[in-house]
């Protein structure tokens, strides 16, 4: 694992001398912290390997990465909430009990959106029992529907850092001006850097639609920094315009819905932001960190770990087939740091 800091802090000096301090963001995909009820007891469910490995265990192959960071962000896929009574007719309606919660608290997962297309799989009371248990836990969340409108703001060293999220959908037919007003609130109180959650595009399409881009453009247009996207349960690619990065979707990385592997590759993004001895932001540089959803080939173990060798050169290969620009390339034990994108002047 030193081998690994070493590396970045070679790749990375450049930026030391410009500045007075960094902050690192790790950014993983859909998380189901939880499962659907009809499984619950079987042997291979989510919820019998919390039984049987603790909290600890799901997030545990990657705490090199995501504890030694300043914030891990994930997107929370799954209703917290004891009871199933309010139950929505739809194909998969994922839920785990209220002291799943732990599953992130214990794992240095800092935030979650909670906004995507499993937030209502319980009703809105779902949605308020999951607000609930997020706030007593103590664990950071954000996200806009009908029932919460919510940002989450990091601090430290001075340093403010805003986040947004929204389902595509719920964004793009009526409610832009909500969005475009929250991430201005951030940008007016002081956050330097603000982070647009998007959940939406087609499931397991390996290339992001038109969109996904028009909400990660509007994003930027309204004062976002980096746009994050979920939903496609796979990898697409990434793309930068005018010193801000859109990563189009980050696949499954604890996905407690499937026990089966659909989607066999996802990674870590992880954002290293630089500020001078003003807290001026002056931009960041992204580095890729490949990863399989589960340490089985054969079964989702439920267990993320980062990967190498063959495996990390296809998942490189996934996010390049949907990125307009060529990569920098992946290398062993250190990740595929991109270049760095100074921050947009205007």
């Amino acid at each position: 694992m030193k081998r690994i800091w070493i590396w970045l802090a070679i790749f990375l000096l450049p930026l030391s001398c410009m500045a007075e301090k960094q902050l690192t963001l790790t950014f993983v995909g859909d998380c189901t912290i939880g499962g659907e009820d009809r499984l619950r007891e079987e042997d291979f469910s989510f919820d019998a390997y919390l039984e049987k490995h603790g909290y600890d265990y799901f997030f545990e192959k990657v705490q090199s990465v995501i504890g030694n960071d300043d914030v891990t962000v994930a997107n929370l896929e799954s209703v917290l909430i004891n009871y199933s009574s309010g139950r929505v007719e739809k194909t998969y309606n994922f839920r785990g009990p209220k002291h799943y919660v732990n599953v992130l608290t214990s794992s240095s997962v800092e935030a979650v959106n909670i906004c995507n297309n499993h937030t209502y799989d319980f009703g809105g009371d779902g949605v308020l029992h999951t607000v609930k248990t997020l706030n007593e836990a103590g664990q950071g969340w954000f996200g806009t529907n009908d029932t919460v409108k919510q940002p989450w703001v990091f601090e430290k060293d001075g340093v403010k850092i805003g986040f947004v999220g929204a389902e595509i959908t719920f964004w793009y037919y009526g409610h832009r001006n909500l969005l475009r007003s929250q991430i201005e609130q951030l940008k007016a109180d002081g956050c330097q850097v603000v982070v647009a959650v998007m959940h939406g595009g087609i499931e397991y399409a390996t290339q992001h639609e038109k969109a996904q881009r028009l909400y990660a453009e509007a994003a930027m247009e309204y004062g976002a920094d980096i746009v994050i996207g979920h939903h496609p349960h796979v990898l697409q690619g990434i793309d930068v315009m005018n010193g801000k990065t859109v990563c189009y979707s980050l696949g499954n990385f604890v996905f407690g819905g499937n026990a089966k592997i659909r989607a066999p590759y996802t990674a870590l993004f992880q954002f290293t932001l630089t500020f001078d001895d003003d807290n001026r932001y002056l931009g960041h540089q992204l580095n890729i960190l490949p990863a399989l959803p589960s340490g089985e080939r054969d079964y989702n173990n439920y267990q993320p770990v980062l990967a190498g060798g063959q495996d990390a050169l296809n998942v490189m290969a996934q996010i390049q087939f949907d990125t307009p620009f060529q990569l920098n390339p992946y290398v062993e034990g250190v990740g595929a740091i991109q270049e760095f994108v100074p921050a947009c002047t205007e």
